[in-house]
Formats: C-alpha cells, sequence, structure tokens
C-alpha cells in the first residue's frame, strides 16, 4: 500500500490526532490523579495505533480486518477512559459516536447499525447501575444519538458507494461506446469491426458470449457473421420461427430468453450445451430495415434491468450503421471495379492484339506488392493503376496500335502521348485520380531518360517503378503483331540488364526472387500463349 493512499493517510491522520487530543487533555486536566491513571491507558492507545498503521500500510489486502480490529480496541479504550471519567457523567460518550460514525463510513449502513448496537451495550454494561440522580431519558437520548448518527452515517456512505459505482458503470458503457463509434467509423472492413463490437458487448455487458445474426429474407434464416465464446453457433443456420432471436427480429423488439426444462426451440439445445441459462437479443435496424440481431448470453441467472436493455438497443444500432455502412462500400466498391473492367475492355478492344496484357502485368504487379512494406490502400491502389496504365492507348489512332513494322518518328512520338492521355482520362474519375500520377509515369526511366517528364530515381512515382518492370516483362513474353513472344530466360536477362538504367534496382530484385521462386508460372504459360494467338487472330 502506497503512503500517499487515501485510506492510509486518513486512518494515520485519525489515529495521530486521537493520540494528540487524549495527551493535551491529560496536560490541562485539573484533576492531577485522572493523567495519572489514564498513563496507561494512553500509552497502549499510542502502541496499537502504530501498530495497526504500519500492518495496514504492509498487508492492504487485510485493512477491512485491521479496520475491525482497530475498531474493537478504540471501544476498549473507550471504556476505561469512560470508566476513570466519571461514568455516565463523562463527557467521552461522544467518542462513541464519534468512531462508530467513521467505522459506519467505512462499513456502510447494516454493519455500521451493528456495531452501533454493540457500543451501546458496551457503554450500558461500564455504567450500569446507574448513580442516584442520574436521569436516565438523558442516557436513552444518548444511544437514540448514537444509532441516528451511525445510521446516517452508513447511509450516506452506501448511497455515495451506490452512486460511484453506477458512475463508473455509465463510464465504462460510455467508454465501450465511443471504442464501438471509434471501431465503425475507422474501418470498413465488416468482419474486423464486427468481430470488436461483440468483444466490447460481452465485455460492458458483463457476460460470457455474444453473437451477431444477420437475416436472410430469402431463406429465412439468421445467419452467424460474428461470435465470442459460442462455438456450437459458429456455421449454424438458425430458423426464424424456431428460435427467441428470430422473435426479435420478427417483433422489432429486444427479447431476453430464459432456458427452461423443456425446449422446443432450435436454439435451447445449443445454450444448455455451452452452459447458458439466460440471453438478451435486440434486432439490428438501419433505416428502418432489420438487418438481424445482436445478443449476449449469461451463464448465471440475471435480470436484464432496462439501463441494459437500452445499452443493448444502442450497441445495435451501431452494429446496424456498420452493416449499413459496409454494405454501401461494398456497392461502390462494385462501381469503382465495374468502370476498371469498362477501360479495360475499351483498351482490349482498341488493341485486340495485347488482350489480357493489362491482366497479366496486375497479376505480375500484385505479386510483386507482397513482398513490399506498404499499407494495404496503397497497395490496392498501385494494383489498380496496374489494370489501367494503358488506357490512354484509347486516344491513339489503331492503325499505328496493330502496324507490323517499325513505326516511324512521328508514329513514335504519337505512341508515346498514350501515357498523358491516360493519366489525362483516369484524373477526371474522383475515385481513381490519385492513380494518374503512376499511369503518366509508368514509362519514365531509373535514370531520367524515359518520358514523358524525364524523372529519375525516386521521383517516379513507387507505384509506377513497380509497373515498369511488370509492363515490360510481360510485353517481351507475349506475341506483338511486330515479332513473337520471347523466352522467359531472355526476358528476365534482360530486365536485370536494364537495372539501375530503365527500371528501380530494388523492384528488379524483387521480380527476380518471383520468377527463380516459380510465382511468375501459376498460370500455364501455354495457355497465355494460346489465348493472346486468338485475340491477335
Amino acid at each position: 500500500m502506497n503512503f500517499f493512499n487515501p485510506g492510509y493517510q486518513v486512518f494515520a491522520l485519525f489515529r495521530t490526532i486521537a493520540v494528540i487530543a487524549m495527551v493535551i487533555w491529560s496536560c490541562f486536566q485539573p484533576d492531577v490523579v485522572i493523567p495519572q491513571s489514564l498513563t496507561g491507558g494512553i500509552t497502549f492507545l499510542i502502541l496499537y495505533s502504530a501498530c495497526l498503521t504500519l500492518l495496514l500500510f504492509a498487508k492492504r489486502h487485510l485493512v477491512k480486518q485491521i479496520y475491525l480490529c482497530a475498531f474493537v480496541l478504540d471501544l476498549c479504550f473507550l471504556a476505561e477512559i469512560v470508566s476513570l471519567t466519571g461514568g455516565v457523567h463523562s463527557e467521552f460518550y461522544l467518542g462513541y459516536i464519534l468512531i462508530n460514525v467513521l467505522y459506519s463510513t467505512h462499513f456502510g449502513l447494516q454493519r455500521g447499525l451493528f456495531w452501533a448496537f454493540l457500543s451501546l451495550i458496551l457503554y450500558l454494561i461500564i455504567n450500569i447501575p446507574l448513580p442516584e440522580g442520574f436521569y436516565w431519558g438523558d442516557l436513552a437520548l444518548r444511544g437514540v444519538t448514537l444509532l441516528v448518527t451511525s445510521a446516517a452515517a452508513g447511509y450516506l456512505s452506501d448511497t455515495v458507494k451506490k452512486t460511484g459505482k453506477e458512475l463508473e458503470r455509465k463510464a465504462g458503457e460510455l467508454s465501450a461506446l465511443t471504442e464501438v463509434l471509434h471501431t465503425v467509423n475507422s474501418s470498413l472492413e465488416l468482419p474486423q469491426v464486427l468481430s470488436s463490437i461483440v468483444e466490447l458487448s460481452a465485455s460492458v455487458m458483463k457476460v460470457k458470449a455474444c453473437t451477431v445474426h444477420i437475416f436472410e429474407e430469402e431463406t429465412g434464416l439468421l445467419r452467424p457473421v460474428a461470435e465470442l465464446g459460442f462455438p456450437s453457433l459458429r456455421g449454424q443456420l438458425l430458423p426464424m420461427e424456431k428460435c427467441f432471436m428470430g422473435k426479435a427480429v420478427d417483433t422489432r423488439n429486444p427479447i431476453v430468453y430464459i432456458v427452461k426444462s423443456e425446449l422446443d426451440e432450435s436454439c435451447g439445445d445449443l445454450l444448455i450445451k455451452e452452459g447458458f441459462c439466460c440471453a438478451l437479443s435486440v434486432p439490428l435496424i438501419s433505416r428502418s430495415r432489420t438487418l438481424g440481431v445482436l445478443t449476449v448470453f449469461a451463464d448465471e441467472p440475471h435480470a436484464f434491468s432496462d439501463d441494459e436493455v437500452q445499452l443493448m438497443d444502442i450497441l445495435a444500432n451501431q452494429v446496424g450503421n456498420a452493416i449499413e455502412n459496409a454494405t454501401l462500400y461494398k456497392r461502390q466498391q462494385d462501381l469503382h471495379l465495374a468502370i476498371v473492367q469498362a477501360f479495360v475492355a475499351a483498351i482490349d478492344a482498341k488493341d485486340s492484339y495485347t488482350r489480357g496484357h493489362s491482366e497479366y502485368v496486375h497479376r505480375y504487379v500484385t505479386r510483386m506488392l507482397e513482398r513490399l512494406e506498404i499499407s494495404a490502400e496503397r497497395a490496392q491502389q498501385i494494383a489498380t493503376a496496374a489494370i489501367l496504365h494503358d488506357i490512354g492507348k484509347i486516344g491513339i489512332n489503331s492503325n499505328i496500335l496493330q502496324k507490323p513494322g517499325a513505326l516511324t518518328e512521328e508514329e513514335y512520338a504519337e505512341i508515346k502521348m498514350h501515357v498523358t492521355i491516360g493519366e489525362q482520362i483516369i484524373s477526371q474519375v474522383a475515385h481513381f485520380r490519385e492513380l494518374a500520377p503512376v499511369v503518366g509515369a509508368h514509362h519514365e526511366w531509373y535514370n531520367g531518360k524515359g518520358y514523358p517528364e524525364g524523372l529519375k530515381g525516386e521521383e517516379i512515382p513507387l507505384g509506377a517503378r513497380i509497373i515498369a518492370v511488370a509492363d515490360c516483362f510481360e510485353a517481351m513474353t507475349a506475341n506483338r503483331v511486330y515479332r513473337k513472344a520471347l523466352p522467359k530466360e531472355v526476358a528476365i536477362a534482360e530486365i536485370i540488364r536494364c537495372s539501375g538504367v530503365q527500371f528501380d534496382p530494388q523492384i528488379v530484385k524483387i521480380f527476380v526472387q518471383l520468377y527463380e521462386e516459380g510465382l511468375l508460372d501459376e498460370m500455364s504459360i501455354q495457355t497465355l500463349t494460346e489465348k493472346r494467338e486468338d485475340a491477335g487472330a
């Protein structure tokens, strides 16, 4: 226990004040006999106060036992003081009130009243029989005062503790909701979001298990999409009409389910198998549409309060938002994919002899990206740029693209314009705007002698440096209208020869490693060649 712990400081301060007060009182006591008779008692007070304070510092886990011991010793000390200072006429009866208030504050109303009754009985024992002329009503008033003050202190203490626990619970719920909101807003990857939400839901509800089920309208079944602590539900499709979770979806209201001895529901057996006795299901509603259900399972009897149901409802709303956001994101991604596929189809329609070129460049680029330590988002952007790198050929004359012989200077100059045209086209699509510099620089050379800007080294975007290697290798190993495909060994040798000149040496190193490991040959080269020959026929 730390010396600066508030409980330790209060205990030590109370002990110190009590000792000092007794010493001062005895020094100024006009009756010479009383201070002399109190010497032993004060010494006893000093010794046990010091010992208990040190013990509390060393054995923090025994705090309740130490406080109780201190209370008993304090009562014994007070009994001696009261006896020596006039019995019922002694003003030290106020000490009983003081220590009972202090201990009621610590132990609460129930225990505080118990110890107050014991204190009162002890006070009566040491003062009976009452001296002649003493009014018994004064004694009753003292007893009532002792009990009332102890009860008030205990009640206030219990109220403060209860409020503190409630605030702590609310703070925990708020923290969990904040984390859920952060999780929902920070990622559109639905499995990751739902996994985090079921963990947080189980934690904040203080239960062992939590699941999320999606309602499939076509089949009328509930499909599990996230689960924590309930392995029997993995992969289990639950019929709506035979499961309490289905009732939550159907009624759009929370459902509390208690496991009974006789089960008529398909998931009741599963709850018994996993040792759960009750559950709370809340429907997932987003934009007036019921998406599924969020359920928590308790392995001990639990009466879900209105606050807990309300909290689950809030969590369910966040789950619904996460599912809705992920669905919208998926639709957006599908739209973007459709745009990419339309672009690729446009390229293939323009130059049928190189049909499939962009797809294979994309495959090589994806392989290289797996070896680079870059973010998934950036890798996806570069992979998409690989598919679109030749989109600018749409603006090039078909006769030049399919010319079987050597190009003239004017024709070659027009061919080189495809990177600039491609950059302009891509920059018009908001979602692909960041890819435009990559598309526009994939024919730049590492030594600065490429086109269109003459960029060199690190000035060339990383994605363009990666695509340049894949683009060149694919072009050399594919049939063209003006030549036959080169053997892979020859193409790799040419890539290595141009390392540091046309290509980034680090990218070349990765590409050669992939070639040597056979990771560029996953698709049959014969099939690949046949597809290209068919395209050019």
